[in-house]
């Protein structure tokens, strides 16, 4: 491996346990459900590919996406054809982006991953060691996601068709079932 790539790759190793210490020492301390700032580094690593499974992942990118399309164009009747559920681009990492919209956070992205107050060790630092976090972090449950998803896409699809049929579709249903989707995190243990 190349100096630089083996640099880089060290680097990203580093980072990623930084988040996980972060994370566990939140939940344990108590402030994860009360800060959204801590809620949200806590969600993001949750959502990784190593805590949540990729096809879960993928349907709540899909989901986000799709429900941003329709907060959009809501109120442009041609842009309801325009509405579908794919990824969006995003200005973050991919659990971030998940993690703030699951929680409605409403702080910007990238998140500083720089430790809290709280997290910070007085005295000399510990020696990293790979691996410490096994068994701490359990593995994240998405609830419901597939079905939300499969019924918006039905939704969508059968206003489309009124659309191309009628001229016409019921934007109202659109607008009570955009704003009756919840979303929440909590943790466990």
């Amino acid at each position: 491996m190349p100096k630089s790539a083996r640099d880089e790759f060290i680097q990203m190793n580093v980072a990623r346990s930084e988040a996980k210490y972060a994370m566990i020492k939140l939940i344990r301390s108590g402030r994860t459900l009360r800060e959204a700032k801590s809620m949200m580094k806590a969600g993001s690593v949750g959502l990784t590919k190593e805590y949540a499974k990729g096809g879960d992942l993928k349907d709540l990118q899909n989901l986000e996406g799709g429900l941003h399309r329709i907060g959009k164009y809501r109120q442009q009747a041609q842009g309801l054809l325009k509405v579908k559920f794919a990824p969006r681009k995003m200005n973050s990492t991919r659990e971030e982006h998940l993690a703030k919209w699951a929680i409605g956070y409403k702080g910007q992205l990238p998140l500083s991953w720089k430790r809290d107050g709280n997290l910070i060790r007085r005295g000399r630092p510990n020696k990293p060691r790979p691996g410490s976090s096994m068994g701490k972090i359990g593995k994240t449950r998405v609830i419901g996601a597939k079905k939300v998803l499969k019924d918006f896409k039905g939704l969508i699809g059968t206003l489309q068709e009124m659309m191309r049929k009628h001229g016409k579709g019921n934007t109202k249903a659109l607008q009570k079932a955009y704003k009756s989707v919840r979303t929440s995190i909590q943790a466990k243990g």
